[in-house]
C-alpha cells in the first residue's frame, strides 16, 4: 500500500513539473487550477542526541620516537624485537667497540703523558720563582748594606783574625831563631811559615769584607745583583710558558679521552623514550652509519587520533569533551585533547586531537576507529535530508498550514545525524512538515497526505 501512496505522489509530482514548464506562471496558477499534492509530512518534536560515528581516523602512539644510531659500526647485537616494553636508557642494540676501545686506551695514554709533562712544568716553574726570590733578595741587601749587627759581626772577625795572626807570627819568629840554631827541621820550620800565611789572607779577608760593610757594594756590585734577578725573571717567564703549554697539552688530552669515551658509550644505542617497540629496522651483521634508523617506540597505554572536523562543524568541538570511539564492537571514551587553531590545506576541515584510553593495549597503532562527539543528553529539533531544499540560496522546508505548503526560511546545524539535519532556529517542535515530495512544491501549494486520499 505504501508503494502505491509513492508512486500516486510521484505522479502527482511529475504533472506538476510538466504544468510548470508549459507556462511561466504555472507554479501560481497550480494552487487554484490543480489538486492538491499528495506528500509526505512529519510533525516535529525536540529529540534527545545521540553520538553518531560520522568521522575516522587511524590511531597513533603518544610520545612516539625514532631511535637513531649515534655512531658508525657494524651492528653486533639486537636486545629488543617489535611488542617489547622498554623504559628509557634500556640498550636496545650494541655495534662493534673494538675500534672506539682502541681509541679510548691511546687518549687514555696520552692523558697520562700530558700529566706528566703538566708535572714536570709546574716544578720547573716553582723553581724559577724561587730563584727570582732569592735574586731579588740579593738585589735588596746590596741595595740596603750591612745593618750594624752585621758590621758588629764583621769588626769582631777582623779582631779575630788580627789575634791569630800575632799569635802565629810570634810563633813563626821563635821557630825561625830555633831552625837558625839547628834545634828544629826545615820541615817544622816551613810549616810555621805556611801557617802564618794563611793567617795573613785570613785577616786581609776580614779587613776587605769590614771595608765592603763600611763603604757599601759598589756599581759593580749593583749590578751584578740587578743581572742576576733580570736572568732569573727570563726564567720564570720561560717557565711559566712551558708550563702554560703543557696546561694546554694536558686540556686537549682530556678532551681527547671524553670524545674516545663518548664514542664508545654510543657503541651501545639506548632508548630515548619509554613505550613499546612499534618498528624494528636493524639487523645484525649489517653495517649502519650515524644517524640511521634503528627502532620507532611509543607509548600505547594512551593511543591518540586526529579527526579531521568539516570547519563547518568545528564550533561544536572543545577541549575537554568526551568523544564516543567505536573499533568492530568495542566502544571507549576519548577526550579532545586540541583544537587546532587552522585549517588543513585544500580539504576545508580542521584537525581535532583526541586521547584515547588504552590501559590493555588491546587497541593497535595503525587501526582505524570510527568516532562521534557526545552530546550528553542535549535536545534538538531534527528533519530528514530531502526535507531541506537549498539550491546554492538560503535553505527553506516547507510548513503544513491549513493544507497549504508554506515556505519557511531555516538555519542549519553543523551536524547532519541519521541523514538528518539539526535545525537551529526556523522552526520549533509542533510544527509540520512536508518530509517527502518538497521538491515540487511551491508556497501556497494545496497539500495532503496518501492517507487522507484514501
Amino acid at each position: 500500500m505504501k508503494g502505491r501512496f509513492l508512486w500516486l505522489s510521484m505522479t502527482a509530482l511529475l504533472t506538476l513539473s510538466l504544468a510548470a514548464c508549459s507556462s511561466g506562471n504555472a507554479g501560481e496558477n497550480a494552487a487554484s487550477e490543480n489538486e492538491a499534492a499528495v506528500v509526505e509530512v512529519l510533525n516535529l518534536k525536540s529529540e534527545s542526541l545521540e553520538a553518531e560515528y560520522t568521522l575516522s581516523g587511524t590511531l597513533q602512539p603518544t610520545n612516539s620516537a625514532t631511535v637513531t644510531f649515534q655512531a658508525a659500526g657494524e651492528v653486533k647485537q639486537s636486545l629488543v624485537e617489535v611488542g617489547d616494553q622498554v623504559q628509557a636508557g634500556d640498550v636496545l642494540a650494541i655495534l662493534d667497540s673494538e675500534p672506539s676501545r682502541l681509541q679510548l686506551e691511546q687518549a687514555q695514554s696520552g692523558v697520562a703523558q700530558a700529566q706528566g709533562q703538566l708535572s714536570a712544568a709546574k716544578a720547573g716553574l716553582a723553581s724559577a720563582e724561587a730563584q727570582v726570590r732569592s735574586a731579588q733578595s740579593n738585589v735588596d741587601a746590596v741595595e740596603k748594606g750591612a745593618s750594624e749587627q752585621q758590621r758588629a759581626l764583621v769588626e769582631n772577625q777582623v779582631k779575630q783574625a788580627e789575634d791569630a795572626y800575632t799569635k802565629v807570627k810570634a810563633d813563626t819568629d821563635r821557630f825561625q831563631k830555633l831552625y837558625a840554631e839547628g834545634l828544629i827541621s826545615m820541615d817544622d820550620y816551613e810549616k810555621t811559615q805556611i801557617q802564618l800565611k794563611n793567617t795573613e789572607n785570613a785577616l786581609d779577608s776580614a779587613k776587605k769584607q769590614l771595608e765592603e760593610v763600611t763603604n757599601g757594594a759598589t756599581a759593580e756590585q749593583r749590578a751584578g745583583a740587578k743581572s742576576m734577578l733580570d736572568q732569573a725573571k727570563a726564567g720564570k717567564e720561560a717557565a711559566q710558558a712551558t708550563a702554560a703549554q703543557a696546561e694546554a697539552g694536558y686540556k686537549y688530552a682530556q678532551l681527547t679521552r671524553e670524545q674516545a669515551e663518548l664514542g664508545l658509550s654510543k657503541t651501545k644505542l639506548t632508548a630515548t623514550v619509554s613505550g613499546t617497540v612499534l618498528e624494528k629496522m636493524v639487523v645484525v651483521g649489517q653495517a649502519t652509519g650515524a644517524g640511521s634508523p634503528a627502532f620507532t617506540i611509543g607509548e600505547t597505554k594512551v593511543l591518540k587520533v586526529y579527526l579531521s572536523v568539516p570547519d563547518r562543524e568545528i564550533s561544536s568541538w572543545k577541549a575537554g569533551q568526551q568523544v564516543d570511539l567505536a573499533l568492530g564492537d568495542e566502544t571507549r571514551t576519548g577526550t579532545v585533547d586540541l583544537v587546532h587553531p587552522r585549517t588543513n590545506a585544500g580539504t576545508g576541515s580542521i584537525s581535532v586531537e583526541v586521547s584515547v584510553p588504552n590501559p590493555n593495549k588491546d587497541w593497535l597503532a595503525g587501526q582505524v576507529v570510527k568516532a562521534g562527539l557526545q552530546v550528553s543528553g542535549e535536545q534538538a529539533i531534527l528533519v530528514p535530508a530531502e526535507a531541506v531544499i537549498s539550491n546554492g540560496q538560503e535553505p527553506y522546508v516547507f510548513r503544513v498550514i491549513d493544507g497549504k505548503s508554506v515556505k519557511t526560511p531555516v538555519e542549519l546545524g553543523a551536524e547532519i545525524r541519521n541523514n538528518r539535519f539539526r535545525i537551529v532556529s526556523g522552526l520549533q517542535a509542533g510544527d509540520t512538515i512536508v518530509s517527502v515530495g518538497a521538491e515540487g512544491l511551491f508556497d501556497g501549494y494545496a497539500v495532503t497526505t496518501a492517507e487522507a486520499v484514501q
